[in-house]
Order: structure tokens, then sequence, then C-alpha cells
């Protein structure tokens, strides 16, 4: 009525009329078009009137958008989920009901809060490790066993993103530098919850110290197994592999650094051979093959070819700590002789190692004749009784000599055919190997010509060396030089050594020499 009041007034100017509507049309349209800009979080009169018409006993709205309403969360993370449960028309809470969580339609009733005198709740849920994480997924809040209709008004929506890890198991085979490394089927990509993680794409890095010297992708098969990587084959056999993984943003990043990757590029032996090999028997040839760079490294579960004075004779699979034996049949010939192990592989290699040895001559059994019989079973019954009756006599006597015996007994070892065997394997460049001929075919025989000591087969360079000194007395100040530097030789620095060294050694070995037999030991080549 007042407008057209208004109107009637301003009718002989229809300039200022028009302008005068266009002021109250703005006036009346702006708050409705405030309520449109309004979120969904809000209501209006005319939803009062509505729910007073059509029952609805409460409204439930979420109240903590920020943070929560489209973003992601890892898999396990808690997050809180608050909101009020109240009546809109007079804004009073609804007190003690329980409310509880819904996710993707799913009622969770376990996850709840109980609302307070203002009809607030907080409901803390953890992201269950089931949601998948390439689909969003919608956050509700309900109402167990509500005496009325409640309008549920809003809702969230979230993502979700996982990690994994890297299920792998030590120790691993040991790997020949070139070869593909592989983790002996237990080296999986896996999901947070254990499941493998299938067609991923992995990087790895190869480090030699603190430098890569290779890298590359590997995928996994259909059940998160890794497949096998490249070994660069640099020379190198002391090197560390890195693995990572990432797949953003369903995918966290994660990696592992393995240190004892167990690779070598040659090997050793550590040989246990009989201290004395005679022609016409049988040698038990045995060992324990190792990584020529680290003894501890044992090489096992490969095949070997075992090769006597350069003819092949066997071929054998070593056992897990790389142990190995077989037995040959030797012919009559004695002699200098070598035994060589050769590693089979699929790459043309040359991996090989080498030892020396001396094949004494057999020993001659001789079969008493016939009519020797009854001298024998004689002699069998006599000699028993005299030999009780000699040693009771001597038994004092020889207590009192013993010492003054083995300290004056004198060596007289013919060693021609052993330095002629020295100068051999030093004339072919075998300097190694020279070295230890030295210590074994002259050094051991020695101290069995002057002490009756023999080296056990469980015994190492280093533990004859302490016997030398503390049980036969001999000067610490010469021997532990010498063993040390043929130990260091023999298994730090093989193939490494310069005639330089060779001949230090030998300077090393003279003053034994000369405390064993009272002469100098002297090489004229």
């Amino acid at each position: 009525m007042m407008i057209m009041r208004i109107v009637n007034f301003l009718k002989p100017n229809k300039k200022i009329q028009y302008k005068i509507l266009i002021l109250i049309c703005i006036f009346i349209l702006f708050p409705a078009m405030i309520n449109l800009r309004e979120s969904n979080y809000h209501t209006t009169h005319f939803q009062d009137q509505y729910i007073k018409s059509s029952g609805i006993w409460a409204t439930l709205d979420l109240t903590n958008p920020t943070g929560i309403n489209n973003s992601r969360f890892t898999h396990n993370t808690i997050i809180s989920i608050q909101g009020r449960l109240f009546n809109r028309i007079n804004d009073t809470g609804k007190q003690g009901y329980v409310v509880a969580i819904e996710v993707d339609d799913v009622v969770y009733s376990s996850i709840n809060d109980t609302t307070d005198f203002n009809g607030d709740f907080e409901i803390i849920y953890t992201i269950d490790p089931s949601l998948n994480i390439y689909s969003s997924h919608k956050i509700e809040a309900t109402v167990l066993s509500p005496p009325n209709t409640v309008e549920y008004r809003t809702y969230y929506v979230i993502d979700v993103n996982t990690t994994s890890f890297f299920n792998i198991n030590e120790p691993f085979t040991p790997k020949l530098t070139g070869e593909d490394f592989n983790f002996d089927l237990d080296g999986y990509l896996r999901f947070f919850n254990g499941t493998g993680i299938p067609s991923a794409s992995i990087n790895y890095y190869w480090y030699d110290g603190p430098t890569v010297i290779d890298s590359n992708l590997i995928l996994t098969d259909g059940v998160g197994l890794i497949q096998s990587i490249s070994i660069p084959d640099v020379g190198i056999d002391d090197l560390d592999l890195k693995l990572t993984f990432e797949s953003p943003p369903e995918i966290n990043y994660t990696e592992i650094f393995l240190s004892d990757t167990k690779l070598f590029a040659n090997i050793s032996c550590i040989w246990d051979l009989p201290t004395t090999i005679r022609a016409s028997s049988d040698l038990i040839i045995s060992g324990q093959v190792v990584s020529r760079t680290d003894p501890n490294l044992r090489i096992n579960n490969r095949t070997i070819r075992i090769v006597y004075n350069g003819i092949p004779i066997n071929t054998v699979q070593t056992e897990s700590n790389g142990e190995f034996s077989y037995t040959h049949p030797l012919n009559a010939s004695a002699g200098l002789s070598f035994i060589t192990i050769e590693l089979v592989d699929n790459l043309g290699k040359n991996i090989i190692t080498t030892h020396f040895f001396d094949v004494q001559a057999a020993q001659t059994v001789l079969t008493p004749p016939q009519d020797a019989a009854p001298f024998l079973v004689f002699f069998s019954v006599f000699i028993p009784i005299l030999a009780i009756v000699l040693g009771g006599l001597g038994f004092y006597g020889y207590r009192y000599y013993k010492k003054q015996d083995k300290l004056s007994k004198v060596v007289n070892l013919p060693l021609e055919s052993k330095i002629i065997n020295l100068k051999i394997l030093k004339d072919t460049g075998r300097l190694e190997e020279s070295l230890s001929y030295l210590f074994n075919a002259i050094y051991l025989d020695l101290i069995n010509a002057k002490f009756g000591r023999t080296r056990s087969d469980n015994e190492t360079i280093r533990d004859f060396a302490i016997i030398s000194v503390k049980k036969l007395k001999l000067s610490p100040t010469t021997i532990y030089p010498f063993i040390q530097k043929v130990e260091e030789i023999i298994y730090a620095k093989p193939f490494q050594i310069t005639d330089n060294e060779f001949y230090n050694t030998i300077n090393l070995f003279s003053p034994i020499y000369f405390e064993l037999t009272g002469y100098n030991f002297v090489l004229n080549f």
C-alpha cells in the first residue's frame, strides 16, 4: 500500500519513479540473495516452519569442517569429528543421546560419543586401514535410537593414503659381481597392512661409499615380490644397495639401505688337506671357499670344479658354510703338485684359486715270509714286556735329559729339492704360493724334524705361531714377524705382493732357520 502511494505521488516524474522502484527492489531482494549464498550448515525461517509441520524432532550438524572436509589422511591417523544435535526452532541442545560415526553409509555403533547439555559431541575416529586409497569416502554422524525423525544436513568427504615398507630378510646367497642380485624369494614391497604391492616401480641405487655408481628401476610381481637387480661389474665387491618407493598421493615414501649385500669378485680357499700327502694313496681334497677380500664371506651353494695338476677331476657343490670335500686317488708320481678350484658361472669369468704342495713318495710295506710266523708270535709277546721294563728304567732319565736333548738337537734336513721348488714358484710369478710353500713345506718340516711336532688340521697359521713360541720355546721376536707377514700375504694381500716383499719375508725367515739349524738361510736366486 505504501509503495503504491509513493508511485502515485511521483507519477508526474517517471525518471524519479523508476529509480525509486529499483531501490525498493534491491532493498527487498538483497536479504534473499544473502540467504542463497549461505552454506548448508545454516537454515532459514521457512525451513523452521517446515520442521514444525513435518514432525522433525532434531537437527544434527557437523561443526568442524576445516582440516577435515576434503582433506587426505593416512591409514591409522586419528581425527576428531565434532557436531551438535539440537532443535532448530528454539536452538536448544539435545542432551544425553548417543551419536555414532557413519562411513560410506555403514554405521559403526561402537565408535560414538554422548551429547552434552548443549547437544555437542566429539567422536574420535581412527582411519580404517581397509579404506580404499584410490576413492573418496563419506563421513557422517548418526543418532542411535532417536525418539523421532532427525534432520541430517551435513557430511564430510575425505581421501586416504597409506604407508608401505620393504619386507626383506637377510642373509642373502653370495653373488658374483656382474650377476643378478635377488632376495631368495624373501624380499617384498608391502602395504602397511602387510599385503604385497603388485606391479610397483622401485628405484634402486648401488653405492661405493657415498658415490652412486649405478641406478635404475625394477618392478614387483603380482604379489609384491621384488624382481632381480643387476649387480654392476666394476671390479668392486664392497657395494651397498638402497631401495626407494613412493606413489603419491596414495602411497607415502619408504626406503631401505642394505649394507651387507654379500657380493664377491674373486675367491680364495681355506684348505683342509693332510699334513703329509703320499703318492699312490687316496687324497681327501677339502676346504672352505671364501671371498678373497673377505674371508668371513663363505661362498655357499655354488658349483666348483676341482682341477689336479691342470686336469679337471670332478665338479662338486659347496655346502651352506662354503665347505666341500672330494676323495681323489693319487698315482705313483711324487714331487710338487697343485690343486685349482674353479668357480662355475654363466659370465665366462676365470674365477680360480690355486694351492701348491709336495707329494711324498709312497711308503714301502714289507711282508714277512711264511716261516717267520712262530717268531712273530714270540716277539709280539716278548717285545711289549721288554718295552715296559725298559720304559720304567729309563723314565726318570728321559725326563731329566729331555729338555737338554731338545735344545741341543741339531736339524739335519735335506732341503735342496724344496729350495728348487721354491725357486720354480718364484720364477713363474706365483709369489703368494711360494711363501705359502716356505711356511708349509720348509718351516713345518724343520719344526717336525727338531721337535717332532706337526701342525694339526684344525690349527691356523696364527695358532701354530703361538705354539712355536709358548710350547717349543722359539724366540717370539723372530717367529711373530715372519708368521704375521705370511698370514697377511695369504689372506689380506693375495696376488698383490712384489719381489721386494718376497725377499723381505725371506729375510724374516732367515733368523728362524738359523735358530733351528745353526745355519743361515741363503737363496742364490
